[in-house]
């Protein structure tokens, strides 16, 4: 049996390191304890047609409604199929995005966030929550040096500024969630040395 059965995600806008966390994190949990089974996932799951939309169009606000469904049906496809049969599998599940990012993002498109709310009622709620907040520029000047192409929302900063904003009332808006805000701008040691406190070494 597991020493650890969790769901894990990790959050903010694209360029503030959270995958470089993630793949720390994923390194400390396989080499603590050789029980550990760990699941790597990321949304979207399944929906190649939200990345397409995201490449081919320039508006930030545009089809907000259709990227919400898209974004709502894959979620739900990904719990199903990966995300809970793997808990029930007794692993330790780590997630890049989920429901937060449709409701920091698509409520700066312009939809409601209690509609949004709504719509993720019932599904599972992760035990940990980590949104590494990360400036807008700091974000931009590492995807260019990593050589990213940026999608619609990436593209304007003003849109991903808003979106940032959203991420950090996160923790207001989900008061009974294990969010947790991390600082971005530190070291990736430093940042990681932040999340591995929650996760103490077994006795």
């Amino acid at each position: 049996m597991t020493f650890w059965v969790m769901f894990i995600v990790f959050e903010g806008i694209d360029g503030c390191g959270k995958s470089t966390q993630i793949l720390k994190l994923v390194n400390y949990f396989y080499n603590l304890d050789k029980h550990n089974h760990i699941l790597l996932t990321r949304e979207p799951y399944k929906e190649r047609e939200i990345r397409k939309i995201l490449k081919s169009e320039q508006d930030p606000y545009s089809q907000k409604e259709k990227l919400t469904e898209l974004y709502v049906n894959d979620r739900k496809e990904h719990i199903k199929n990966l995300i809970t049969p793997s808990l029930e599998k007794n692993m330790i599940v780590i997630s890049d995005r989920y429901k937060y990012s449709t409701i920091c993002y698509q409520s700066v498109q312009g939809q409601d966030v209690k509609g949004l709310m709504k719509m993720h009622e019932n599904m599972p709620i992760p035990n940990f929550v980590f949104i590494i907040n990360t400036s807008v520029k700091t974000a931009s000047i590492r995807m260019h040096g990593d050589s990213r192409d940026e999608h619609k929302f990436e593209k304007n900063k003003e849109f991903l500024e808003k979106v940032r904003q959203n991420y950090l009332k996160m923790k207001e808006i989900f008061p009974n969630e294990k969010i947790i805000i991390i600082n971005g701008e530190k070291p990736i040691e430093e940042i990681f040395k932040e999340i591995k406190k929650y996760f103490p070494k077994p006795l």
